[in-house]
C-alpha cells in the first residue's frame, strides 16, 4: 500500500489547507460539527479535495491519537532528502537527536523551513515523530520541507559523509563559535535533547562541535531556540 502522510487534528488539518500543498482526502467523522469544521470543509472543498463522511472508529483506525474527528491525507511527495542534490548546492540539513517534546519538533522545523534549510532527519525512536502538535507547532512548515524519519542516526550520518557533508553538532561545551563554523558547508547540523544533548555515539561522528557564546547568567538555551539561532548563522 502507498505510504501517505497523515494530518489530524482540526486546527492543523485547517493550516494544512491554506498551505500550497496539494492534499489528497479529508476523513471526517459524521458528528464533527461546529465553526471550525465548517471552515474546514469549505476550505477543502476550495481545493478540490475529496470529503469522506466516516464514523469515528475508522478514524481511530487510521490514527492512534486525538483526531478530532478529522484526517487530512496526502501523498508523500518524497522518499527521503536527496543528499547528493543538497551537498551540490552547499546546502543545511537538521538532525535531530532525540528531541522528544513535539513543541520543539514543530518550532525546528518552522525555523529549519522559514530560514531554507534543505531537510530535517529525526530518528523513529526516541523522537516526538511528526504529530499533530508538532504540525501545529509548525505553522504548516511541514507542507514544504522535507522531513526524513530514519531507523539509525549513526548510519544516516555516514551516509551523509559519503555525499561530502561535514557533520557539526552543537554543545555548550564546544570550543568553536557557531559563527567560526558558518563557512562550513554542506552540513548537517546536529541538536541534541535538552539537557543530555547529543548521544555519545553522535557526538564522536561530528567533525566538530559548535557553541552560541552567551552573556547572561542562564547557562543554556532551549532546543528549538539554539536551533534557530544556529540556523540563521549558517543561513542568513
Amino acid at each position: 500500500m502507498e505510504a501517505k502522510k497523515m494530518i489530524p487534528g482540526r486546527n492543523p488539518v485547517f493550516e494544512y489547507l491554506q498551505t500550497d500543498a496539494k492534499p489528497e482526502a479529508l476523513y471526517l467523522s459524521e458528528s464533527a460539527q461546529g465553526k471550525a469544521v465548517d471552515s474546514i470543509i469549505q476550505a477543502a472543498k476550495k481545493k478540490s479535495v475529496k470529503i469522506i463522511k466516516c464514523d469515528n472508529k475508522t478514524l481511530d483506525e487510521m490514527f492512534a491519537g486525538n483526531h478530532q474527528g478529522v484526517i487530512l491525507t496526502a501523498k508523500q511527495t518524497s522518499a527521503g532528502i536527496d543528499l547528493k542534490a543538497v551537498a551540490a548546492k552547499n546546502g543545511v540539513i537538521v538532525l535531530l537527536d532525540q528531541i522528544t517534546d513535539p513543541h520543539n519538533t514543530g518550532a525546528i522545523i518552522r525555523s529549519a523551513e522559514a530560514l531554507g534549510a534543505d531537510g530535517v532527519v529525526m530518528q523513529k525512536v526516541n523522537s516526538s515523530g511528526i504529530n499533530e502538535t508538532v504540525i501545529k507547532t509548525s505553522a504548516g512548515a511541514t507542507a514544504y520541507i522535507d522531513v526524513e524519519i530514519v531507523s539509525n542516526i549513526a548510519q544516516f550520518i555516514d551516509r551523509a559523509k559519503d555525499a561530502g557533508f561535514w557533520v557539526i553538532g552543537t554543545s555548550g561545551e564546544a570550543q568553536k563559535n557557531v559563527r567560526e563554523l558558518k563557512d562550513t558547508k554542506p552540513a548537517v547540523i546536529v541538536i541534541g535533547a535538552e539537557g543530555s544533548g547529543m548521544r555519545r555515539l553522535t557526538q564522536e561522528k561530528c567533525d566538530f562541535l559548535a557553541k552560541i557564546p552567551l552573556k547572561g547568567n542562564v547557562s543554556s538555551l532551549n532546543a528549538s531556540v539554539a536551533a534557530g539561532i544556529t540556523l540563521y548563522e549558517f543561513l542568513c
